[in-house]
């Protein structure tokens, strides 16, 4: 039986992510820092705060755990650059601030 570091067995931890009510909390969480993170976003073009950040329920293909991501869609393919800067453009984060005030942690 795999079990996760702290030894909850990998099928109740799928299951879990896959209930109704805890997608819901997810998808709530996500929302938020997508918000945020289109409020901390410059204005250039204005795509950013618009369509540009976006966010999509993703299951993983290896684990069966299900996930919202939170990113720049097609519209905000450049985000990355802004947030991290450019050999001519200064850092403007935006999407890392609202994920960290949020409490959003990376996989692994």
């Amino acid at each position: 039986m795999d079990v996760d570091s702290r030894g909850i067995p990998q099928a109740e931890l799928v299951a879990l992510s896959q209930h109704p009510e805890v997608i819901k909390a997810m998808r709530q969480q996500a929302s938020a820092i997508a918000r945020d993170a289109r409020q901390l976003a410059p204005v250039d073009s204005g795509q950013l705060k618009g369509k540009g950040i976006g966010i999509e329920l993703i299951e993983d293909d290896a684990t069966g755990l299900m996930h919202y991501g939170v990113g720049w869609t097609r519209a905000g393919w450049y985000g990355w650059l802004v947030e991290a800067g450019t050999e001519d453009t200064t850092p403007r984060p935006h999407l890392v601030p609202a994920a960290i005030k949020h409490g959003a942690g990376g996989a692994g």
